[in-house]
């Protein structure tokens, strides 16, 4: 309970800091006005030698009980005189309390969005239907409020950009209020930009169509399954070489196609460690989806959820609308608690399926070889991304199928397997060993290594025709990213110790010059040194960088590792550079790249 506090609770109390400042400096100007404006009464009294002392304290006493801030904000017309008298100060304390009234509105609106949050997350936790209802109304108001406080905080901080320093400082910087005003506007514009924007539907899926053509008894299979179930087929099936299987409703990208209708996801990879008994208790599980209806409220409420993450961006992006994005994100981590029991109730109840249609042991067994293919094939990977040296060729497939019966038979596997959860694009899946106890299935973990290493006899790989072309596309394509994008890692792990490592870093890094506009020294770049003019610092040198503006001009200064009190820094002028955005980014990214690698060196 303590965690959820933290972490939904206290965040969403920052909505409410520009407000609650904004409420305290409006009575705070507002008694400070008051205060001075007594003062000034006083002195003025008590310097008028022709008022009797009687005179004088009644004088007083009018205005103690007649100050500004309440004289200004009355309506009585018998002190219409007086308050045109007070002139521009009752102006100010018209604008003291117009802030006031803006910000209690937001206070009070940021009291009543968080009770109907609650009340819309918890409605969530009652059925599917609740959940979806919940989240459309709770989406459907909530984003008008994010749009109205992001209006009032944004008039909020206009105001005290003004006030502020004109209270305290007795003068006032035009650029502050611009700026100000500025970032309430685009924060503003952001907010509703969101609200309007349709972000991209559908998942991008690697992998080949499997037509009914090519694999006809397993077609069969899958419809044969899906009769027992009283549920309509998958219109696709697509054959793949990730670690799960799925299905969806949803449009599904696959190479050049877009899909719509049910689809199915088989992994080639898992299918050929599954007998097909083991296989058939997956399919059922997967069908199950579809015929509970899992499939079509995920449709329902995907492009929603794609929407309310859209929104939480711009939030997040707005700068100050920062605090409103914590209050959304606490709502959103609520929600995502129903999200997360309502995912693990449909895949119990999947499991429960296919125990029911194939067999229990079959789909404990299935779990068990899923669960322990994934875990060793991420620690084949991380253990590959994490050598420092270049790799000729990756091979990840074979080391997988040549390693996995060694693995089998260690302790990893049960480190692995006894809190291991399946991977899944659209589910939150429940932890190994509560799938397990749910089916009825108790399987030892010393039973574990027998199960994975049990000779396969039949699989449906064996069905699909294309398969093993399939799978030889889809490893190559995915080994050559992999060992590209590891490359790119060296490139961020080497302080070059010789000419070997040198060519690597300068394939990603390669030297740059920036030219100088006339007459203008260049910029000269590489991995390791910067030059312009009459010096050059090795990167390594670089503190922090930072853009300033001196008198008129752009510069960018290189703040230097123990550069003493006069020579912590160089500095290039931008607007002598032809291209400075470029020559920025470039310096950013070369010094991104030398920290990276000196941490990497040091760790």
């Amino acid at each position: 309970m303590p965690s959820l506090f933290r972490a939904y609770a206290l965040p969403v109390l920052w909505m409410f800091a520009v407000p609650a400042f904004a409420l305290w400096f409006a009575g705070h100007a507002q008694r400070q006005e008051d205060g001075r404006f007594l003062e000034l009464v006083e002195a003025q009294l008590n310097d008028d030698g022709a008022l009797a002392p009687e005179e004088r304290a009644g004088a007083l006493r009018f205005y103690r009980e007649h100050v500004p801030s309440v004289a200004c904000l009355s309506a009585d017309p018998e002190s219409a005189d007086y308050r045109e008298s007070l002139g521009e100060l009752c102006s100010d304390m018209q604008q003291f309390q117009g802030l006031r009234w803006v910000a209690l509105a937001s206070i009070a609106l940021g009291l009543g969005s968080a009770l109907f949050a609650l009340g819309c997350a918890l409605t969530s936790l009652l059925s599917r239907p609740a959940q979806y209802l919940s989240f459309l109304v709770g989406w459907s108001v909530l984003k008008v409020v994010g749009a109205l406080q992001a209006l009032l905080q944004g008039a909020c901080l206009v105001f005290l950009s003004y006030w502020m320093t004109a209270l305290w400082l007795e003068r006032y910087s035009v650029k502050l209020v611009l700026v100000a005003a500025l970032l309430a506007a685009f924060a503003l514009w952001k907010v509703l930009a969101a609200i309007f924007k349709r972000p991209e539907g559908g998942v991008d899926v690697e992998g080949e169509l499997i037509e009914e053509a090519q694999a006809p008894e397993f077609w069969q299979r899958i419809r044969t399954l899906c009769a027992k179930l009283d549920t309509a087929p998958p219109s696709h099936v697509i054959a793949g070489i990730d670690d799960n299987f799925f299905v969806t409703e949803g449009s599904v990208r696959v190479g050049d196609q877009t899909l719509q209708g049910r689809t199915l996801y088989v992994s080639l990879s898992l299918l050929r460690i599954l007998e097909r008994s083991e296989a058939d208790a997956v399919l059922a599980h997967e069908m199950a989806h579809f015929h509970g209806g899992d499939t079509t409220h995920g449709k329902r409420m995907s492009p929603m959820l794609a929407r309310f993450q859209q929104y939480l961006a711009a939030l997040h992006e707005g700068v100050i609308t920062i605090p409103i994005f914590h209050f959304m994100l606490g709502y959103y981590g609520l929600f995502s608690l129903s999200l997360g029991r309502a995912s693990r109730e449909r895949e119990f109840s999947a499991d429960g399926t296919a125990a029911r249609l194939v067999s229990k042991r079959d789909i404990a067994h299935s779990l068990i070889k899923i669960g322990a293919y994934a875990s060793y094939r991420g620690r084949v990977e991380e253990a590959l991304f994490e050598q420092d040296a270049k790799h000729e060729q990756v091979h990840i497939a074979k080391r997988v199928a040549n390693g996995f019966s060694g693995y089998a038979t260690t302790e990893k596997v049960h480190f692995d397997l006894h809190e291991a959860v399946t991977p899944h694009p659209f589910d939150s899946h429940p932890r190994l060993s509560e799938r397990l106890a749910r089916v009825q299935a108790q399987i030892e973990k010393e039973h574990y290594g027998a199960i994975l290493l049990a000779p396969v006899t039949g699989t449906w790989v064996d069905a699909i025709d294309p398969a093993n072309d399939i799978e030889a596309r889809l490893w190559s394509a995915y080994e050559q990213r992999f060992q590209a994008a590891h490359e790119l890692a060296l490139a961020f792990r080497y302080l070059p110790e010789n000419d070997e490592e040198r060519a690597h870093v300068e394939r990603f890094f390669p030297a740059q010059t920036f030219a100088g506009k006339e007459q203008h020294p260049a910029v000269v770049l590489d991995f390791a040194k910067l030059a312009h003019a009459e010096w050059e610092l090795s990167l390594a040198d670089v503190r922090e960088l930072a853009i300033e503006k001196r008198l008129f001009k752009r510069y960018l200064d290189l703040k230097l590792h123990n550069g003493g009190l006069f020579g912590g820094k160089r500095s290039i002028c931008l607007d002598r550079i032809v291209n400075p955005d470029e020559l920025v980014e470039a310096i950013a990214r070369y010094h991104g790249r030398h920290e990276a690698a000196h941490a990497k060196q040091a760790a």
